[in-house]
């Protein structure tokens, strides 16, 4: 595993947390994972780049899910996979540095490591009508 993804797999955790917690404010999660996860190799800044551009872009990220997800709410969804496709999709629409392809990998790589198969394949799904309709 390379750096940007160990950084990507610190952010779903964190963003796990955050919703799963019902924070809006991920100072304090931030600081406890990073004092308790120390000593693993992330780009810390990369991880909270990610984290931050997330929470600043929420309504619009969650509006894409929506809509390429024909309707599905997005609060049904199960919080990794919630977690996960708010990470990615801000990738594909907010950082025009990673290509899309990238992200949409490091998506499914994580989704195949954290959810079943069956959420992995609906991952890709939702990712690809997503970059599509970015395309469009």
């Amino acid at each position: 595993m390379g750096l940007r993804h160990r950084s990507r797999e610190a952010a779903l955790k964190i963003l796990y947390q955050a919703d799963l917690r019902g924070e809006t404010d991920y100072s304090e999660l931030l600081d406890d994972y990073w004092s308790e996860n120390e000593n693993e190799n992330v780009d810390r800044h990369f991880a909270e780049s990610i984290i931050r551009g997330v929470a600043e872009n929420i309504s619009k990220i969650d509006e894409t899910i929506k809509t390429v997800s024909e309707n599905w709410d997005v609060e049904r969804l199960g919080f990794i996979e919630r977690a996960l496709l708010r990470m990615a999709i801000y990738e594909l629409l907010f950082t025009p540095d990673t290509p899309d392809n990238v992200a949409i990998d490091e998506a499914i790589e994580l989704a195949k490591a954290y959810c079943d198969k069956k959420s992995a394949g609906f991952v890709n799904g939702i990712l690809d009508r997503a970059m599509k309709a970015k395309a469009s």
